[in-house]
């Protein structure tokens, strides 16, 4: 996808990483939502719900400025695939919200949680959920490596020196 516009990129973002977590969720085993490599770590579970309930969280202060009337964050399904299904459904909400913003909507201003000091406008509710996500999805990433869950070789990281010399400085000579 060529983003042509900031909401496009915002959806590019946040949607991307939002249904890659939700593909990898669903390959995980059952018996290892819960599983964590030492007790100071969260689990794939905290880190999923975690996301979610704050997508939910922050659609709302977009959707109604006055936190004071907003509902109660629903508790997450218990069963793993119903929890991927409302996942997947926030992130077609967010898909949904993300192509309805105007430019003077994303300026619109706002409070977190009603706190003076918390100021944020629409943009930053969406920025701070694409951080958030992108933060979670990174966590569940290392749980899922460390589970053997995304290959068994040792991890390389793709430097870009070895691509450039690859793809690119060859061809100078």
């Amino acid at each position: 996808m060529r983003p042509e516009n900031e909401t496009q990129a915002y959806e590019m973002l946040l949607c991307g990483y939002l249904e890659s977590f939700i593909y990898r969720l669903r390959l995980l085993p059952p018996d290892k939502w819960d599983w964590t490599p030492d007790p100071a770590a969260p689990t794939a579970r905290t880190v999923a719900v975690h996301a979610w309930q704050w997508l939910i969280c922050d659609r709302q202060h977009i959707a109604e400025p006055d936190a004071a009337i907003h509902p109660p964050i629903p508790d997450a399904p218990p069963d793993n695939e119903a929890f991927c299904d409302a996942f997947a459904a926030e992130t077609a909400n967010w898909r949904k919200l993300l192509r309805s913003l105007t430019r003077e909507q994303l300026d619109r201003k706002g409070l977190q949680f009603n706190f003076e000091g918390a100021g944020y406008n629409v943009r930053g509710f969406v920025c701070h959920m694409i951080q958030n996500v992108i933060y979670k999805h990174g966590q569940f990433s290392e749980l899922f490596f460390a589970l053997g869950l995304d290959g068994k070789e040792p991890y390389e990281a793709p430097f870009p020196n070895p691509i450039y010399e690859e793809h690119c400085w060859q061809k100078r000579s």
